[in-house]
């Protein structure tokens, strides 16, 4: 399920600015972009996300501004030294006499300048994030729920005329069955002129209007039509398991398309067909 939120927050005189998009993805899987200096926040993150979100394909985007920065920055005094040396040494080797080396060019050197933050900062900045990126969820999740909400609606009438469908199909059960009697008569009629056990006979096609029957699939569709109503009224995450039904849901239609041998059983198996079709694409937005 697609959701969103933008949150700005000052805490300690730390800026927060957190965003958090999130696409339908069969499992959870979170990606982010914060400055490097606050790396080791994902790990941290992490858990209090998967305690939001189930499903889904999360990208959190996150921007840290303070008064923190003012002394962040700080100058690696040996690596210079060291870069000062070996430019002399350079220098005299090639015998280069002209100009001298300058702050400029110790400056363009970028590994002299490192960013660093103590422990102590590190954490503050820290349990404010926390407190920002938690807000963010609620937020994220609120988003989620409204078009949850629209999403149930859209699923209730998918299954509401799935139900019709099976108790159409039900006033067309014994149709089907003495259509399905009548065609194994009129090709055993075809083979009249040959000795047969007649005995025999007679059990093998009552052995094979039995396994035409259509009842049994009916049934099994009403259970499924009953789990995943009950699975929509749920608080949990429920998508993978619903998932799960509509497919055995399409397992069961599919079974009928082979065994129905009337127009009208037919021609709801077809529209069962799509209503599967339309169920399993939308259950993919569900965690």
């Amino acid at each position: 399920m697609t959701g969103y939120s933008k949150t700005l927050q000052n805490a300690n005189g730390i800026v927060y600015s957190l965003e958090i998009k999130g696409v339908n993805h069969k499992y959870l899987n979170v990606s982010f972009s914060l400055p490097s200096l606050f790396s080791s926040f994902e790990v941290k993150a992490l858990p209090i996300i998967r305690d939001y979100v189930k499903r889904g394909s999360v990208f959190v985007k996150a921007d840290i501004r303070g008064e923190f920065e003012a002394d962040l920055v700080k100058p690696d005094i040996a690596l210079a030294k060291a870069y000062y040396k070996a430019m002399n040494t350079v220098k005299n080797e090639l015998g280069i006499s002209y100009g001298e080396i300058n702050v400029t060019d110790i400056l363009s050197i970028r590994e002299l300048f490192k960013m660093e933050l103590d422990e102590e900062r590190e954490q503050l900045i820290w349990n404010g994030f926390e407190k920002v990126l938690e807000a963010a969820l609620h937020e994220y999740n609120s988003s989620r729920e409204i078009e949850g909400e629209k999403l149930y609606e859209y699923l209730k009438g998918y299954i509401d005329e799935m139900e019709n469908l099976v108790k159409s199909m039900k006033t067309h059960e014994e149709k089907n069955r003495e259509k399905y009697e009548e065609l194994i008569r009129e090709r055993i009629d075809k083979f009249s002129n040959i000795e047969l056990d007649r005995e025999r006979l007679e059990q093998e096609i009552i052995m094979m209007i039995q396994r035409a029957d259509i009842g049994e699939e009916l049934s099994r569709l009403d259970a499924h039509i009953l789990r995943a109503r009950q699975l929509m009224e749920s608080n949990e995450a429920v998508g993978s398991e619903l998932d799960f039904v509509f497919q055995e849901i399409g397992r069961e239609i599919n079974t009928l398309s082979n065994k129905s041998k009337i127009r009208e059983v037919l021609d709801l198996v077809v529209r069962g067909k799509t209503l599967v079709k339309k169920l399993r694409e939308q259950v993919q937005n569900i965690e």
